[in-house]
């Protein structure tokens, strides 16, 4: 792939972040609420607080991890890739301060840093 198409990708990638972050609360919740009952019900899982609260963190992890991804693909830099992922998901969360019902949560950074940590790897191990 060139490098514009990849740009391209990363920065619809970020976008769709930004947008999925711009949510208020309620609408988060039914999104994640949708998939938390559909997994509920498939595997009749009855603690739907602890899935709730795996099924959001892992939208967060692969967000990043997915970013990570497109970032390492686009230039081939470990480090360069994994900061990028780290800043963007700090904005990302200071971003949310601005949402309704939506807070900072430094786990999410956390989160979302590993998740791009193991994205870069990832592409890195496969692309051998």
């Amino acid at each position: 792939m060139n490098k514009k198409f990849n740009l391209f990708l990363i920065v619809v990638w970020m976008i769709f972040i930004f947008i999925m972050s711009s949510f208020n609360a309620d609408i988060s919740s039914n999104q994640s609420g949708f998939i938390v009952n559909t997994i509920s019900n498939i595997f009749n899982i009855n603690n739907l607080d602890l899935l709730t609260l795996i099924i959001r963190k892992l939208a967060h992890f692969t967000e990043y991890f997915i970013l990570g991804l497109l970032l390492y693909n686009y230039d081939k830099n470990i480090l360069k890739a994994i900061i990028i992922c780290f800043i963007y998901a700090i904005s990302d969360e200071v971003h949310q301060l601005f949402i309704i019902g939506r807070s900072f949560q430094i786990k999410d950074i956390l989160i979302d840093t590993l998740g791009s940590i193991c994205g870069v790897y990832f592409i890195k191990k496969i692309s051998k």
